[in-house]
């Protein structure tokens, strides 16, 4: 196995990979970030000039008898926010400021030894979705129809699951390192929505092709031992999934299943290295993996070698279809002697 430093060194290879993915989740969240700290100055500043211009209007009798804000309430002038509104915008920009002041990095996730990858990844995203519950909070606030007993699990953790379709579209991309004995990937599929990308950075030895059966006509699906294949995926529109292996062996496959390059498999799938397929015994099912590397095969190869494969190495060729003009000529024939003179 890989050492940390060396795992760490691709891990942080991989994230740069991602950089332009990174920068664009960031920028979102600080000008979210921004905008409500802006709209929240403006609000207590508004405030605090109508108690100011109460009190004036009231003159010096109302000094300690009447409070300026509640009587700017009677005159209609309070804020519009109701205090539970109020509370709830306080409490989302504690959460941006949070987040974007945080020195964490919320890119980086790490399963321990014998830990289950889909969970990893799903608490991840959870975490992140604090980010887009604290803005639709305070949408809900300044709209006026933010309630507390329906609205305050925005400002906790938010799962994927409860993202809307914009949300997973601004999702920051993940880099997950994980061992070679817990790489079970076939959970993340609820995840590959929207814009969200994974990149599982291996150490140790893998199946062949593990991803293979992620690959889905509007996934981007890459296994590579380059981290610089990785900027790639980012650039594509698509949700992704990304295997960085720790080196290149020959019994790991390694191809890339881009959505934009046709409208079938064998035109999105680029195959850079294909292991062979071993032979298993009369009777006995094949392992997942080959069945994965079987299925990866089978959709990288045109219509032609897949028509072949089914049907076998070293079949008799398909029969030309006769036509009825052909047999109508050829039982004439028959029934003609021709022997006759």
């Amino acid at each position: 196995m890989p050492s940390e430093t060396v795992s760490g060194g691709r891990a942080a290879q991989a994230l740069e990979a991602m950089s332009a993915s990174v920068e664009s989740f960031h920028s979102v969240v600080a000008t979210a970030e921004e905008e409500l700290r802006t709209y929240s100055a403006h609000r207590r500043g508004v405030s605090e000039f109508r108690g100011e211009q109460a009190l004036m209007e009231l003159g010096p009798f109302s000094v300690g008898r009447i409070d300026p804000e509640k009587f700017a309430d009677l005159l209609g002038e309070a804020d519009a926010l109701s205090p539970e509104a109020i509370h709830a915008v306080e409490r989302a920009e504690a959460i941006l400021v949070a987040f974007a002041g945080s020195d964490k990095d919320l890119h980086c996730v790490t399963v321990v030894r014998g830990g289950d990858l889909r969970d990893a990844v799903k608490g991840a995203l959870t975490e992140v979705g604090q980010i887009f519950g604290a803005s639709r909070a305070v949408e809900m606030a300044r709209a006026g129809i933010y309630r507390p007993d329906e609205h305050n699990h925005l400002l906790g953790s938010l799962p994927f699951r409860q993202w809307n379709r914009a949300e997973r579209h601004l999702a920051p991309p993940l880099v997950v390192e994980v061992e070679a004995d817990d790489l079970v990937p076939a959970g993340l599929g609820e995840f590959l929505d929207g814009e969200v990308k994974v990149v599982l950075v291996v150490s140790g030895i893998t199946a062949p092709a593990p991803l293979a059966r992620l690959i889905t006509p509007g996934t981007f699906v890459m296994q590579t031992a380059d981290p610089a294949a990785l900027a790639r995926m980012a650039a594509s529109p698509h949700p992704g999934v990304a295997l960085l292996f720790d080196e290149e062996r020959d019994g790991q496959a390694r191809f890339t299943h881009d959505p934009d390059q046709g409208d079938t498999p064998w035109k999105r799938i680029t195959v850079e290295h294909l292991p062979e397929q071993p032979m298993v015994g009369r009777g006995r099912r094949d392992p997942t993996w080959l069945e994965e590397l079987a299925h990866l095969k089978t959709l990288a190869a045109p219509p032609s070698v897949s028509a072949g494969a089914v049907a076998g190495e070293g079949a008799e060729p398909a029969a030309e279809p006769v036509e009825p003009a052909d047999r109508l000529a050829a039982w004439l024939l028959s029934q003609t002697d021709l022997g006759e003179g």
